[in-house]
């Protein structure tokens, strides 16, 4: 008789146990949307000149990404967020002296670290984190000239990781707004980045205890450079990713 008894008091101890755990989490999904500008310079190898040239341009034709933030945080402040985001572009441009350019551009960032929650009533919620940022970026460009049979084709891949040092604070305006802010800066030249950083500013409403919706300003500044500039070898990335973030963020 005992040990019929036993088993499901087990059953109720485990059960209990994990409902208690879990209750020490808070967690956050926030899908965004980001109206994307990309402004800057890239060196890719030894390209044609117009190719080259051209580059900012191709830059400038992206139109939006959709990304995806997550944390989790422990009731013993410590937290951990991640961020990602995609970006994949295909466009044609026509130039009446050189011919047509086929470009196909990928970015993706993903972004993962280790926070520390604080607050205080004069500056709000504070978050301070330590974390890793990947890039992986893809790029295929074909030029069709108007002059030469043949055409300049680039098909390049680069990916990267840098560390970065973060924070974030949202500040209470009135009992639903929020005044949010983030920031981060790495690379450091630990590795082939120079410097890396990004900064975030707008205003959240408190809908109810689970959602809450976000109108931001996001940019992201990169200076990468890999390779002899003599040689096929040579990539240089330095350019500013920036725009208006849409989310909407769901607690639980």
């Amino acid at each position: 008789m005992s040990q019929k008894l036993l088993a499901p008091l087990l059953g109720l101890a485990c059960a209990f146990s994990s409902y208690s755990y879990a209750q020490q989490w808070q967690f956050k999904v926030e899908p965004y949307l980001l109206l994307t500008s990309i402004d800057g310079n890239s060196t890719i190898g030894t390209v044609d000149a117009p190719l080259a040239v051209d580059f900012d341009t191709i830059l400038n034709n992206f139109d939006s990404a959709f990304m995806l933030q997550f944390a989790a945080f422990h009731q013993s402040n410590w937290a951990v967020m991640a961020d990602w985001g995609y970006i994949d572009r295909s466009k044609s441009h026509q130039q009446a002296r050189l011919g047509v350019l086929n470009t196909q551009v990928r970015q993706s960032v993903l972004q993962v670290a280790l926070a520390y929650k604080q607050s205080s009533p004069n500056v709000g919620e504070w978050i301070n984190y330590l974390g890793l940022r990947r890039w992986d970026n893809s790029y295929q460009f074909n030029l069709e000239t108007n002059h030469f049979p043949q055409t300049s084709f680039v098909d390049r891949d680069e990916d990267w990781v840098d560390i970065i040092l973060g924070f974030k604070i949202d500040k209470s305006i009135t009992n639903n707004w929020l005044l949010s802010s983030s920031g981060d800066i790495g690379g450091f030249g630990l590795a082939t980045t120079k410097l890396t950083g990004s900064l975030k500013v707008g205003v959240s409403y408190h809908l109810s205890d689970e959602w809450d919706v976000s109108l931001l300003y996001k940019g992201t500044y990169v200076d990468y450079d890999t390779g002899d500039e003599a040689d096929s070898s040579y990539f240089n990335y330095q350019t500013i990713t920036h725009g208006p973030i849409i989310s909407a963020s769901y607690q639980f």
